[in-house]
């Protein structure tokens, strides 16, 4: 009897710890965190641009995925997109936009015990364009993050290009950012990113402010509000996750 209360108790006790997740401290930015092996996790990323140069563009984005970790240092996600958008030119339109697969590899170690303070991690995605359906979506990431004591620092280089047989469209997606707890599980910093178009297809822009982040147990949250510095007034932006 003895042993079955103790038993439910350390049951319990790991239902109610936190997870490892495929979390970030950062609205803008990749973590470098990924699920425990054959953990699952439902995660949503909800973005807002606001007032993209020359014409007014404002434009949401609602990313959904079901995340799986393969291993302790590999993560696959299936997920789909939402867009709505809206110029001073063209009037408003929802559409699902794309789907796809997602892998992204931590180069070292994620336990809590042994992980070290230096942690690389590789993203890569592939998505099919469902409204201009013969475009196909590559995107790659190299994240890099730095962990001593209460300060948390990444560096995250991303590339995008939407390819077809008549076209090829390249961005550049750079950011960094500090976060830094300060009571518990808050943490409050501040994060800088870019997306620089190589053609005419889309016009770059450059964002700059504050960041938060929570962990509750397996429920954890992230946001940035990005304020313009180039071509853009405002692109707040909410990552949010679930462990099971």
């Amino acid at each position: 009897m003895a042993v079955k209360v103790v038993m439910a108790g350390v049951c319990l006790a790991l239902m109610a710890g936190t997870a490892t997740a495929g979390r970030t401290h950062y609205g803008w930015l990749y973590g470098t965190e990924v699920p425990v092996e054959r953990g699952v996790e439902i995660q949503t990323i909800t973005t807002e641009t606001n007032g993209v140069a020359p014409n007014n563009l404002k434009r949401d984005v609602w990313w959904t995925g079901l995340l799986v970790g393969v291993t302790d240092q590999l993560e696959l996600a299936l997920p789909f997109e939402i867009q709505w958008q809206r110029t001073d030119d063209t009037e408003a339109n929802t559409s699902l936009k794309y789907y796809g697969l997602e892998a992204r590899y931590r180069f070292v170690t994620n336990d809590p015990v042994d992980k070290p303070a230096f942690a690389p991690l590789m993203r890569v995605a592939v998505k099919r364009d469902i409204v201009n359906r013969d475009v196909v979506r590559v995107e790659t990431d190299l994240v890099a993050s730095y962990e001593a004591g209460k300060v948390h620092a990444i560096v995250d280089f991303g590339v995008i290009g939407d390819l077809s047989l008549d076209d090829t469209h390249l961005e550049l997606r750079p950011g960094v950012g500090v976060s830094v707890r300060v009571k518990g599980d808050l943490r409050l910093g501040v994060e800088a990113y870019a997306e620089l178009s190589l053609d005419e297809t889309r016009k770059s822009f450059a964002i700059v402010g504050p960041n938060v982040a929570w962990t509750h147990g397996r429920f954890w949250i992230a946001g940035a509000l990005g304020i313009g510095v180039f071509n853009i007034n405002t692109a707040p932006r909410v990552t949010w996750g679930v462990a099971f």
